[in-house]
């Protein structure tokens, strides 16, 4: 018999510690597969963990009904019925069946739009030969809606209604799979003991002993990057909804009656605010819309300047070669004037040379000329005494 592949689902809402706690499960030997989103400055500088694929597919499915994660309205029931979702359910099967070593027992998958889309992914799990199971990851409500509205050009009514929409949905859908809450202070304050409860509850081991992961995720686990945890609680009644439903999540057994009191309050909260909730809901997205053309913009206006900085940089190294450049022509110049003036004494001694050989060239016919008549002379003389010598010898 195959042995038995789990899946983890971390659902949470957004600014939730979300990736801090699948971080902890992957060094515990949770397989996160490849391809995952790239770490951001500010944001997430430590990685978000989610696979660009399921966010893609998540983004996809919340599109064919208008939708998009700052949405704090209720899915409409459409979305799981139709053409559209049918196509990405096969390939939501197909990457759960690819995205993770063959061998994995062990894995986990995690982006916040899983909150609204958990029965979608329970099932394309089952399909894929995985047993499904939750860890619901929690914050305070306040922080989370300052960290939300720090990142996001959202109000703070605005964090609690999403908090709450993203809170109930994943808390009803996940109540018929094995399941357990995890608050980021926490396992922030003694992840150890965190984990501990979570191997217990879910009725697994981990594939690496805490021990021995203990120093990889003491480093991953960064107190420091809890900015919001000084976060004055706000008041009102959504306040009070999002305190009443924080607070029965951390028990040891969830009070699911008092939980089902605040999610039906905040139903009929914004069925009574009707279109004020649907212009409010248009009104956020609107502001993310023209967010996300102003980051665009930013990021383009950064490009912008790293191409000026970079022609800066080419500017300033060529404004050096052609110094440089200058100073060898100089160099050259001087060389240049040197040996002219060199080559001009060289003219003149050679013409000196030339002078002096023509002068000696014409002593030495000279001196020729008076040997050849010394010679004449002497052959002269010689003549006489050989016809003087001739003559005496005759008599």
């Amino acid at each position: 018999m195959a042995e038995e592949r789990t899946l983890i689902l971390v659902l949470g809402m957004h600014r939730s510690g979300t990736s801090v706690l699948t971080r902890v499960l992957n060094l515990l030997g949770a397989d996160v597969g490849r391809d995952l989103l790239a770490a951001q400055k500010d944001i997430n500088a430590r990685g978000f963990w989610e696979h660009r694929e399921l966010v893609a597919i998540n983004e996809k499915l919340l599109s064919a009904v208008g939708r998009s994660w700052y949405d704090f309205l209720p899915l409409p029931s459409s979305l799981w019925s139709g053409e559209a979702i049918a196509g990405l359910q096969e390939q939501a099967v197909t990457f759960l069946g690819t995205a993770f070593a063959e061998d994995a027992t062990l894995a986990v998958i995690k982006d916040p739009r899983l909150c609204l889309l958990l029965p979608f992914w329970e099932s394309a799990a089952k399909q894929a030969g995985w047993k499904p199971v939750v860890i619901l990851a929690t914050r305070s409500p306040a922080e989370v809606a300052a960290s939300l509205c720090r990142r996001d050009p959202l109000t703070q009514m605005s964090a609690d209604l999403l908090w709450l929409r993203y809170t109930e949905d994943s808390e009803r859908y996940s109540r018929e799979l094995p399941r357990l809450c995890v608050d980021y202070a926490g396992l922030l304050a003694d992840w150890k003991a965190v984990m501990g409860k979570v191997s217990k509850a879910l009725g697994m081991d981990w594939p690496v002993d805490i021990h021995t992961a203990s120093e990889a995720i003491s480093q991953a686990i960064d107190p420091g990057l809890r900015h919001q945890r000084e976060v004055e609680e706000h008041q009102g009644e959504l306040a009070d909804l999002t305190r009443q439903a924080w607070q029965s999540l951390q028990l040891e057994k969830p009070d699911l009656q008092a939980l089902d009191e605040v999610w039906q309050a905040f139903d009929r909260l914004l069925g009574n605010a009707g279109e004020l909730a649907d212009n409010l809901a248009a009104t956020n997205r609107r502001l993310v819309a023209v967010n996300n053309e102003l980051q665009a913009l930013g990021e383009d206006h950064r490009k912008a300047l790293e191409v000026v900085a970079e022609k800066d940089d080419q500017l300033q190294k060529l404004a050096h070669e052609l110094t440089h450049a200058h100073a060898v022509i100089e160099e050259r110049d001087r060389q240049i004037t040197e040996l002219s003036g060199e080559l001009e004494y060289a003219r003149s001694v050679v013409e000196e040379r030339d002078a002096q050989l023509h002068k000696l060239a014409a002593e030495l016919e000279h001196a020729v000329s008076i040997v050849e008549q010394r010679d004449a002379q002497l052959n002269h003389t010689a003549v006489k005494i050989v016809r003087k010598l001739f003559s005496v010898d005759k008599q």
